[in-house]
């Protein structure tokens, strides 16, 4: 599978709101991004547990996957691959009751009797489908039939519209899904692809994946200025741990000692600004004044490095 750990998006965001200013003017908008983010993901990693149910030689699950069709990407949640058809999932993870408009093509989420407009997921689906369609035909695959389902996580969740018919046929909770695929099994008879199509497909779908991984202080309009200095430390996430002696660290927040906090620090500057590293933007990100404690810090790293001793970049 692709995708299974937290993807590079969600950790950038997660480091920007780790390092700017509680007052900061982005962070309301950086919050709402990361929510959102972070709830599909979740809503994401629970389908697992049910398709951990499907036989692992029959089909196989791409997570997250984003290609290039044409001058514009587009991402499917889940693709399942399989002799017969392929399957787009698309994930949401929405609380209360889901109304689906067919005047304007809308998903409205009542909750706590507050309405909330979302884009029609049928219709994205949809454009997932015809976008894969043209990516596998300019690539000279054989053509498989490709069918969809929109996947409700929460199993709490009220989907209605009776305007919709064979709604239940587009639109299941997550626990449906290992029958709803068996079934959708049995209505063809022969195989689209041969297990070597399979695999060939598969091998280039992964292979021409690519990670959504945009520069975050540009996205939002961050200034490099703004991005708070110094070690955080793992347990309270508090910027300012003090060095103790050799390297170690002490958070003045919650005591919380370690010997390895600059390594979350310097991810963070890997995910915010670059990932690599000069001696002295490391004793300027990390707060250190000693050049000798940085010199220790980046030979304990044993980082690949370029250019000579004077410039010396190293890649973290």
């Amino acid at each position: 599978m692709i995708e299974q750990k937290l993807p590079i998006y969600i950790q950038k965001l997660e480091a920007l709101l780790r390092r700017l200013p509680a007052n900061h003017p982005k962070r309301p908008k950086l919050e709402q991004s990361f929510s959102k983010q972070m709830a599909g993901y979740k809503g994401e990693r629970s389908l697992f547990y049910y398709l951990e149910h499907l036989p692992h030689k029959r089909y196989k699950i791409l997570h997250g996957l984003r290609l290039l069709e044409g001058s514009y990407y587009f991402q499917m949640d889940f693709l399942i691959l399989s002799p017969y058809f392929f399957l787009i999932l698309e994930v949401k993870n929405l609380s209360g009751s889901l109304t689906f408009d067919t005047n304007y093509r809308q998903l409205i989420r009542t909750n706590n009797d507050k309405e909330e407009a979302f884009s029609d997921p049928l219709l994205q689906v949809e454009r997932q489908k015809n976008r894969l369609s043209s990516w596998l035909a300019a690539r000279k695959l054989p053509p498989v039939p490709i069918e969809t389902l929109v996947v409700v996580s929460s199993p709490y969740t009220l989907i209605k519209n009776p305007l919709i018919p064979d709604l239940s046929r587009s639109i299941i909770h997550s626990s449906s899904l290992p029958s709803v695929i068996t079934t959708m099994q049995t209505h063809y008879a022969k195989p689209a692809m041969t297990d070597k199509e399979i695999n060939r497909a598969g091998k280039q779908l992964y292979k021409n994946h690519v990670h959504y991984d945009p520069d975050i202080l540009a996205k939002f309009q961050v200034s490099p200025n703004d991005v708070l200095k110094g070690v955080h430390c793992p347990s309270c996430f508090a910027i300012g741990m003090n060095k103790t002696y050799a390297v170690k660290w002490l958070c003045p927040f919650c005591n919380y000692s370690s010997e390895h906090a600059h390594r979350h620090s310097l991810e963070d500057y890997k995910l915010l600004i670059s990932p690599t590293i000069t001696n002295r933007e490391l004793r300027s990100f990390l707060s250190l004044s000693s050049r000798s404690i940085s010199e220790k810090i980046l030979k304990s790293l044993n980082l690949p490095h370029t250019r000579t001793y004077k410039d010396r970049r190293y890649h973290l």
